[in-house]
């Protein structure tokens, strides 16, 4: 057998193998996602739940008192139509507060906004840790936090 012959044999032989191992992990992945169903959890969700419920509505688009908002990723607060909740408020600014989820509870951050956000009765300045029952002040709307 000449020299030529046997690399290109090696050569066959290995390339048989690196199709192979790419193969193992091609149906590898796809196992995991028939498995999990093809969904894939989003990185910033909280593992424990979270609702927004309407206490005071004010002039929030599609908003009813007494309803519950799920808390599942961030939402934003604001007067623009971009909003996750848009409240047509003349004393809320276009972009005006986000609420924010991590794996360690709830944030809730002004956009230092004009008239600003109010947690329990007190002025949200940047970020603060949000608690179950916490009420939150925009506007004229008034939210609590349920976990």
């Amino acid at each position: 057998m000449s020299f030529s012959k046997m690399i290109g044999g090696i050569f066959g032989i290995v390339f048989i193998i690196i199709l192979y191992v790419i193969i193992y992990y091609a149906l590898k992945i796809m196992y995991k996602d028939v498995k999990n169903g093809g969904k894939r959890r989003r990185p910033s969700a909280v593992k424990g739940s979270y609702g927004l419920e309407i206490i005071k509505s004010g002039n929030g688009k599609g908003l009813k008192d007494g309803s519950i908002i799920p808390i599942r990723y961030d939402l934003t607060i604001g007067r623009k139509e971009n909003n996750s909740i848009v409240l047509a408020d003349p004393h809320v600014s276009g972009s005006h507060a986000k609420i924010i989820v991590r794996n360690n509870g709830l944030f809730i951050e002004d956009f230092d906004s004009t008239n600003g956000t109010y947690v329990n009765r007190a002025k949200v300045n940047g970020k603060m840790k949000l608690s179950n029952r916490d009420e939150i002040k925009i506007g004229t709307a008034v939210f609590k936090i349920l976990s």
